[in-house]
């Protein structure tokens, strides 16, 4: 049995990638965890998630420049050494950053670990017994190759699923109307591609458009995207062995 802990910024993102979770790699909802981990405030997010008797806590930190924060509340430095975790995997927006500072600031917060973008590797530590234990980890940074934050993948991913790609592409050429002249704030990428996301769910079902945007995410058939499909590949190996590379 495996417990998985995946930390990820914000609501929309644990609800986007528990969807791709129980819907392409068969995990099941559940109502707590093995962790004892809950929300300490409203910007915080919890789903517990199972599969084959494995179980998986997807943690929504609060937002942006919140992980550090989280896992010192949380103490994840902590239960990394005295709980027996398997992995910890992290995901988080590109923004405008490399991926090395991405990286960096990710591993300032944590202890006896560290991830590595884009690749699982074994981490070699001591439980509070002073047993040797191994646990995997693995930084996801989204957009895969770009630069900007989890709607530039939703985005893309609209574009993938042939249902859905002549509304995002008039959405997308709306909101670029809008920057000349009347929003000028929408040249700025990040809110180009919050506005737009928006726009299309709202366009998308009216009558839902007040609602929040997991009515929205559960709605589409994300399966259907080749680019999320890539993007989100290393979840195939939640619950399961590790691909690590050795030298």
């Amino acid at each position: 049995m495996m417990t998985e802990l995946v930390l990820v910024e914000g609501v929309s993102d644990v609800q986007l990638i528990s969807y791709y979770l129980q819907n392409v790699y068969g995990w099941k909802h559940e109502k707590s965890n093995i962790l004892g981990i809950f929300q300490l405030d409203e910007h915080e997010h919890i789903e517990n998630l199972s599969k084959n008797e494995n179980q998986l806590i997807l943690c929504g930190v609060g937002g942006n420049g919140k992980f550090a924060y989280f896992v010192e509340q949380h103490r994840v430095n902590d239960m990394i050494v005295e709980k027996d975790i398997s992995s910890l995997m992290v995901v988080t927006d590109r923004d405008e950053s490399s991926d090395v500072k991405v990286t960096r600031v990710i591993n300032n917060s944590l202890e006896k670990i560290s991830v590595k973008a884009g690749q699982w590797m074994n981490n070699s530590i001591e439980d509070s017994f002073k047993q040797q234990k191994i646990i995997s980890t693995y930084l996801l940074i989204i957009p895969g190759n770009e630069k900007g934050a989890l709607e530039k993948a939703i985005i893309d991913a609209l574009n993938d699923i042939p249902e859905e790609t002549d509304l995002i592409q008039k959405v997308v050429q709306f909101i670029d109307s809008l920057k000349r002249e009347l929003v000028p704030e929408l040249n700025q990428t990040n809110k180009a591609n919050k506005a737009t996301v928006g726009t299309f769910f709202s366009v998308r079902a009216p009558k839902n458009a007040m609602r929040s945007l997991g009515i929205f995410i559960s709605k589409i058939d994300w399966s259907k995207s080749e680019s999320l499909k890539m993007l989100f590949l290393p979840f195939q190996y939640l619950g399961e062995g590790k691909p690590i590379e050795t030298k």
